[in-house]
């Protein structure tokens, strides 16, 4: 019997995208090149040995449920156990983690592990959960929040929780990140509890309205909280700035190796079989992304393009991300520019963002 399984928030309320997250949930948003989102939490179960999942959904859900269909493509297509999607409840109060969980009671009753994994669907890393599941066990904790250590200059980690540790790891003080300055141990939205233990928070007469806020900010003192460290390379997405940051980093090649070279550890997503690359004469690509099926005629730099991306003679992009079947006519230039899936940029058009305000052309629109 595997001794976890594993909740994963496909959306919560803070953290929406804007174009990107008009038409589909947080957790299917694509990322580098040919994944979405969830696919980095579903791969990290798995290799992890937890095959038993829930995903718990919100909204736009329809995306996920394409993308993730039964779960084969992670290995959690099982007679026992697997993958399952939650939909929202009619009577749901909120979009908190908090409310997810209490609409997900009866996945938690209905199942005989001792551990939970929690994790939110943009979780971007490669994360042994079994490691921190035998530190879990080891100190005997109530909960285990899985942080990492970061330099913060005040604000720049909107929302997320700052721990203070005892010599033997465990929390004494959780924090808003808006209130920290300096190294910080900041919450990665990965916590680890005991089944029974969750089950009796969630069915207990308490005014808890917020796991983050109304049980690890406030109840440190009562309740066992310890800290695991990752030291690997993590991205939460928040924010299109953040995504467009975030994305970018792939481009540097040690961050990728961090991400995706991780003792074997694979991330997988689902099968697509498309034609190979076309890289007409005279085209030039340099530092680039290209997934498979792309045709490329300009001149591509510094970006990522996803499957079935079509860039024409003339057209020059740099530093964008384009999705899925998007369309650059001749002689446009694009700089700093996002697409959905079927845009079409025309013929010399010119288009540009900036770094930390990228332009975003949202599904199926027509420049």
């Amino acid at each position: 019997m595997n001794k976890a399984l594993g909740i994963i928030f496909g959306a919560v309320g803070e953290k929406q995208l804007g174009f990107l997250t008009a038409g589909r949930t947080l957790a299917s948003v694509p990322f580098g090149g040919r994944y979405r989102l969830i696919d980095f939490t579903l791969s990290n179960m798995s290799n992890s040995g937890i095959y038993n999942v829930g995903v718990i959904a919100l909204n736009n859900y329809q995306s996920l449920l394409r993308h993730v269909g039964s779960g084969k493509s992670w290995d959690l297509s099982r007679k026992n156990g697997g993958l399952r999607i939650f939909p929202p409840r009619g009577d749901a109060q909120g979009n908190t983690r908090w409310d997810a969980l209490k609409s997900s009671m009866h996945f938690l009753a209905n199942n005989d592990e001792r551990y939970v994994v929690l994790a939110d669907g943009d979780c971007v890393c490669n994360i042994d959960f079994s490691a921190a599941l035998a530190f879990h066990e080891e100190s005997m904790a109530d909960i285990t929040v899985i942080y990492r250590k970061k330099v913060l200059e005040g604000g720049n980690e909107k929302n997320k929780l700052c721990f203070t540790l005892d010599s033997s790891g465990e929390v004494v003080e959780a924090v808003k990140s808006e209130r920290a300055i300096g190294t910080q141990n900041v919450g990665t939205y990965m916590y680890i509890m005991g089944r029974e233990f969750l089950l009796s928070l969630l069915s207990g007469e308490e005014d808890i309205r917020s796991l983050e806020r109304d049980v690890i900010c406030r109840r440190t003192k009562e309740f066992r909280i310890f800290g695991y460290e990752y030291d690997g390379y993590f991205a939460s997405i928040d924010s299109v700035q953040n995504y467009y940051h975030h994305s970018m980093e792939l481009l540097d090649r040690s961050k990728c190796s961090q991400l995706f070279d991780n003792n074997g550890a694979n991330i997988y997503t689902k099968v697509r079989d498309s034609a190979p690359c076309h890289f007409a004469t005279g085209c030039a690509v340099s530092n680039s992304i290209i997934a498979d099926g792309c045709e490329v005629k300009g001149v591509v730099e510094n970006s990522i393009l996803f499957r079935g991306v079509r860039v024409e003679e003339g057209a020059v992009v740099k530093n964008s991300i384009l999705f899925q079947d998007t369309y650059v006519g001749e002689g446009t230039l694009l700089n700093c520019v996002i697409t959905d899936k079927n845009a079409q940029i025309l013929e010399n058009r010119m288009l540009s963002g900036h770094p930390t305000n990228p332009y975003v052309i949202g599904k199926n629109i027509v420049i």
